[in-house]
Formats: C-alpha cells, structure tokens, sequence
C-alpha cells in the first residue's frame, strides 16, 4: 500500500471525527495539545493502528526483491538490500549463526506482537 493510500486513510479518519467533541473540549478550556490528545488521538486510533499493521506487513514483504537483487544475500551494494528479513537468513542459512538468526526471529516476533 502506498504512502497515498495511507494518507487517504488518514485523512478519511481525521474528517471522521465529530467537531461537536472538539468545541466541547473546547469549552472546557483544552487547549490545542489536550484537544489533540484526549480527542483526535483516540478518534483516530483504529486508523492509526491499521496503517501501522499494514506497513509491518508490507516492510516483511521485502524479502523476495532483496533476495532475487542480491542472492548471496551480502547486502550489497553498501548494504541497501540487507533488510531485517534477508539479514535474518544470512545469518541462519549463509553464515550458520543458528542460535543469532533465532533471536533474530524471536525479536521479530516480539515487535510484532506489540503492534498487534
């Protein structure tokens, strides 16, 4: 998904929030910042969230272009295809590193589950 269809939803989310919620914030002297934090923050939340489990989805799909570029999985040129995903298989399968490219795996699977 690209950065366009991200903003859309974005967008889509920040005109969804009730303007009744922020004059009455208003009245009872929040300022911009607290507006900001105790109405749209929430509001949008399920927007933020989806955007942010999409682009976690999307980072770990980098795999196949990185490896079909650099199949020796080196990272080269200068290390720009070494993503997570392909460093986590040079590590296991080129280099052996079993026990490092677990943790790897391990550390992934934590970030993910915070996301989530």
């Amino acid at each position: 998904m690209g950065h366009r269809q991200h903003d859309a939803h974005l967008s889509g989310g920040l005109q969804g929030v009730p303007t009744e919620l922020y004059e009455a914030a208003k009245i009872d002297g929040a300022g911009p910042l607290a507006r900001f934090r105790n109405v749209t923050l929430p509001m949008i939340s399920p927007v933020l969230f989806y955007n942010v489990l999409i682009s976690i989805i999307g980072v770990s799909q980098y795999f196949t272009q990185a490896y079909v570029l650099d199949p020796g999985a080196t990272g080269n040129p200068g290390g720009s295809t070494l993503f997570y995903n392909l460093n986590l298989y040079k590590e296991g399968w080129s280099y052996n590193n079993m026990g490092y490219a677990s943790a790897l795996a391990w550390l992934m699977l934590a970030i993910v589950a915070v996301a989530l």
